[in-house]
């Protein structure tokens, strides 16, 4: 080993992960032939603190003819240390905004709002993992670095759960990732009138447009829908209420439904549906408004197409001096009193139909099952006896529903602040009233079944 030790060194390099041989000067000028078993170079390596990742065929090589090798020469290599996955966060719901484009793709259906429901699963956190360690030529540990931990904040409506390490969302609206932060809006805001840059909108929230709603769109919302502008011949859906600081000029296409309250500055020429009350600050102009509440309009006219309400009607005129053909209808909305004509025309049509069938039913009944013609004649008689039957009976419950929800009209009553002219229809349930002239400030009532106008003071 002593000759070893005379023309060769080991050194170190990578944190000791490497060892190599390097010969002195004096080896180059060595005149006589080398011989080293290698068991003697086993115990300089170990003398070196070399004990650990020897590779074999370099010792074998410097125990055969060290003179044959270019120095220097790899003697050991230690196991690098493996570093842990780092964490990962991974979505668990579709935050793709791009439309599917079918078929029956409209071009206004530009984007999707991504939309959670509350108490939805919305992401997943998974914590990074230990790494596996390694060991340096020395044979000391080298401890291998963990994996960088993912770090998402939950932010506004958001909730984690440590159990499963799992975001929650705490309320219904727009899901919003920055990077940082995992988040919930319960609005959906739009910064301007409404254009094919974000084409129309459905959302699980609240809409809120700062500007106009041009024709042709559509805007829905299962909260409130508020629109600082006007609209046009648009539609608009909302789950709660409906806010328009101006108002809606439709066109006799553009349509307003909402399941609570509808408030805005005007309706012309629009459809309109509350599924409780309407506040219009100005007039309702030639449009049909369906209003199962009250209807406060007092400082405006109503000239014109229908409005129907389920309590009441305050208005501060009716109609107009050149007598514009206006109904006004209490206690029950134009659109039941319309389903319930369609119901009540259809139920004597099927009792028409069903008449006729017993009657072919009696017919049959005296001629043979032995003609093959009349055993089916008997069967198609029979199914559609069923079947209209049946039809009937639905339509009979139907009815009676309609008529359970309807309430009382007894209840109802129209308020003019100012004047109801002539040519304006008056109708409290199935009691009609023509004005034929012209009314200032007056309460219309329905007493013992009559509809009564009482002067206002």
């Amino acid at each position: 080993m002593d000759r070893i030790k005379k023309y060769f060194r080991v050194r170190f390099k990578d944190n000791n992960m490497l060892a190599e041989v390097h010969c002195t000067d004096a080896f180059y000028v060595l005149k006589e032939k080398l011989q080293v078993d290698m068991s003697s170079w086993r115990e300089f390596l170990t003398a070196n603190k070399v004990v650990y990742g020897i590779q074999f065929q370099a010792l074998a090589q410097l125990a055969g003819d060290p003179t044959s090798i270019d120095y220097p020469i790899v003697i050991a290599r230690g196991l690098q240390p493996e570093k842990g996955k780092d964490g990962k966060f991974a979505f668990l719901v579709d935050l793709n905004e791009e439309m599917k484009k079918d078929k029956d793709w409209n071009f206004r259906e530009i984007m999707t709002i991504p939309s959670v429901n509350k108490g939805e699963k919305l992401a997943k956190l998974v914590h990074p993992e230990v790494g596996t360690d390694g060991k340096n030529v020395m044979g000391h540990v080298v401890k291998a670095p963990q994996g960088k931990a993912k770090s998402v904040l939950p932010g506004k409506n958001v909730l984690f759960n440590e159990a499963d390490n799992c975001y929650y969302a705490a309320e219904d609206g727009q899901l919003s990732y920055t990077g940082r932060k995992i988040e919930v809006f319960p609005e959906y805001y739009v910064h301007d009138t409404l254009s094919m840059k974000t084409g129309n909108l459905d959302f699980i929230g609240t809409i809120i447009i700062h500007g106009d709603v041009p024709t042709g769109f559509t805007v829905k919302a299962d909260g409130d829908v508020k629109i600082f502008g006007m609209v046009e011949a648009a539609t608009i859906i909302a789950g709660g209420s409906i806010y328009i600081s101006e108002g809606i000029a439709g066109q006799d296409k553009g349509r307003l439904e909402a399941r609570e309250n509808i408030q805005l500055g005007y309706i012309n020429q629009a459809k309109i549906f509350a599924g409780n009350d309407l506040y219009v600050e100005n007039s309702i102009l030639h449009s049909e408004c369906v209003v199962r509440g009250h209807v406060f309009s007092q400082q405006g006219n109503i000239i014109g197409g229908s409005l129907s309400a389920g309590k009441t009607i305050e208005a501060k005129d009716i109609g107009t001096k050149l007598h514009t053909k206006t109904e006004i209808i209490l206690g029950v909305n134009k659109r039941a009193a319309d389903k319930e004509q369609a119901l009540k025309q259809k139920k004597i049509e099927l009792e028409e139909m069903l008449r006729k069938l017993k009657m072919l039913g009696d017919k049959l009944a005296t001629q043979s099952d032995s003609n093959p013609n009349v055993r089916i004649s008997k069967l198609r008689q029979k199914h559609s006896l069923e079947k209209v039957t049946s039809e009937l009976n639905e339509i009979t419950d139907e009815l009676a529903e309609l008529n359970a929800a309807m309430g009382d009209i007894r209840d109802t009553q129209l308020i003019v602040r100012n004047f109801i002219y002539q040519n304006v229809t008056v109708t409290f349930g199935k009691y009609k009233r023509v004005m034929t002239t012209d009314y200032h400030y007056v309460q219309f009532n329905l007493f013992n079944n009559e509809i009564a106008v009482q002067q206002l003071f």
